[in-house]
């Protein structure tokens, strides 16, 4: 028995001295798999970014309403007591607010707005804003890019409370003549991500067509002023002190031979809505008040939400963006904070915020006022300098709505600071609740063209001094709440 097990013992040892060669041979052979499978993937990936058919922006313009429909706070003071159905406090407190909301003295509101009520309002008066914003800022970009109205494919017209019929588009194509066989597409109710949701569908029209098909695509944006709020719910008196009147409109092509004449390529346009939740549902909404009086409410919770659907937008955006170092902190994140969770442990770490800088050079903002701004900023881990186009264009032209991010990336243009290469990062907030992002990368060096709606005013960017500490508007604060009886009014 002995013998036996002796026998058995050398020819295993000699079994297994014959197999150790092979095992570090599968060892390797694993290894080189798991590698080969690795690169495929990231090769995968790669091509699947570059996969998608190029989308080009071969031009955009912004509308710059007339001298005269700049309002400033004077001017609000006055049309609203003028109204005669606000009480002196509302006044004070909507002048608060605009002191508060980082508006300058220089946006625009069309005189009809502030100077007729309610009833009053005609739908010439909304028609005449159209021609301003929507017709103009059309007949700017045609100009620009040398593109004949019977040229364009495709039209997508948006425009938030302003839907007219026939519709905006139908009024383009006959005030330009267009085509009989364009495709025309009309949005409504989409709040102020409708621009980006505009861009987006332009996109994926010119990418559907095979062999020839459509090469431009129009795109108009513009947030057509309705009356000011009159009654006397507080939240619905907010939108009278942040939206402005503003257009923008954007050629895009498919074409390409475009390329080289075009300013900026879509890489990514993705959307996200929280339309599922309650809160986020009813954060943003035009409705009648106790009276029967009709008014855009905000409610407080309007940062919260943002910051929580954006968070939704960047986890499909990310992927598609960051590097791969970036998307490896992140993997590393969440798999710790998994097992920390099955540990049931009582301090879990922080979420990982990545950094964006790695990915874009430039960010667009949507100017919904300061504390939207302030919440994007302060969650995206981005310094005063990456926030100033955004802040410096709610001071300038005011909440824009849809055409918002459009004037940042002009101001961008008007410094001289998109080169060639650079990314930029456009973040559009709106109704319902929904977060639209859009990815650009810039084709050439961009420099200040007289077309520019920040060209006579850009020397006088970033402005450092807030509105309730400049000289002229303290005394005006003083003297009005003196004749209103509240001598004690503070900012």
């Amino acid at each position: 028995m002995a013998i036996l097990d002796s026998t058995s013992s050398v020819w295993l040892t000699s079994q297994l001295t014959a197999l150790i060669p092979f095992l570090s041979y599968q060892k390797w052979l694993v290894l080189s798999l798991l590698v080969a499978q690795s690169m495929a993937l990231i090769l995968y990936l790669m091509r699947k970014r570059m996969s998608a058919k190029a989308v080009y922006i071969i031009d955009y313009s912004c509308a710059k309403p007339p001298d005269e429909t700049k309002t400033g706070l004077e001017a609000m003071f006055f049309f609203l007591k003028n109204m005669g159905t606000v009480c002196d406090r509302d006044i004070l407190f909507q002048s608060k607010v605009f002191l508060k909301s980082g508006i300058g003295e220089e946006a625009h509101v069309p005189r009809p707005n502030l100077t007729k009520g309610r009833d009053l309002l005609s739908m010439a008066d909304s028609y005449s804003q159209a021609q301003v914003l929507v017709v103009g800022a059309v007949d700017t970009v045609l100009k620009k890019t040398g593109v004949r109205p019977h040229e364009v494919d495709i039209l997508v017209v948006n425009c938030g409370l302003f839907n007219p019929t026939p519709s905006l588009t139908a009024l383009l194509v006959n005030h330009f003549k267009m085509r009989e066989d364009v495709k025309t597409f009309h949005l409504a109710g989409m709040g102020c991500s409708a621009g980006l949701i505009s861009l987006g569908l332009a996109a994926d029209l010119l990418r559907a067509g095979r062999r020839r098909k459509a090469r431009y695509a129009l795109v108009a944006s513009a947030e057509v002023i309705q009356s000011l709020y009159d009654g006397k719910e507080r939240p619905m008196m907010v939108t009278n002190c942040l939206f402005r009147s503003a257009g923008n409109a954007v050629l895009l092509s498919g074409r390409k031979e475009d390329r080289e004449r075009a300013k900026m390529e879509v890489a990514h346009v993705v959307r996200a809505t929280s339309a599922q939740r309650d809160e986020a549902y009813h954060v943003v909404e035009l409705r009648e008040d106790d009276e029967g009086i009709v008014g855009a409410s905000l409610s407080p919770q309007i940062v919260q939400v943002a910051g929580d659907t954006l968070s939704m937008n960047v986890r499909s955006l990310a992927p598609k963006v960051l590097p791969w170092t970036e998307l490896c902190k992140v993997g590393w994140a969440m798999l710790r904070a998994a097992l920390m969770r099955r540990r049931k442990s009582s301090s879990p770490p922080p979420p990982y915020v990545p950094n964006f800088k790695r990915a874009f050079e430039h960010f667009c903002v949507h100017p919904g006022g300061r504390a939207v701004i302030e919440g994007i900023g302060k969650g995206l881990r981005l310094s005063e300098e990456d926030l100033e186009p955004s802040v410096m264009a709610l001071h300038r032209f005011g909440n824009t709505s849809c055409s918002g991010v459009f004037y940042i990336l002009a101001y961008m243009e008007a410094k001289g600071r998109l080169r060639r290469g650079d990314r930029v990062w456009q973040i559009g907030l709106g109704s319902g609740f929904k977060c639209v992002t859009a990815v650009l990368h810039v084709l050439r060096d961009l420099d200040c063209r007289p077309d520019n709606p920040w060209y006579d005013c850009v020397h006088r960017y970033p402005v450092k001094e807030e509105l309730s500490k400049q000289a002229h508007i303290v005394p005006l604060i003083k003297s009005v709440s003196q004749l209103m009886g509240v001598p004690n009014f503070k900012v």
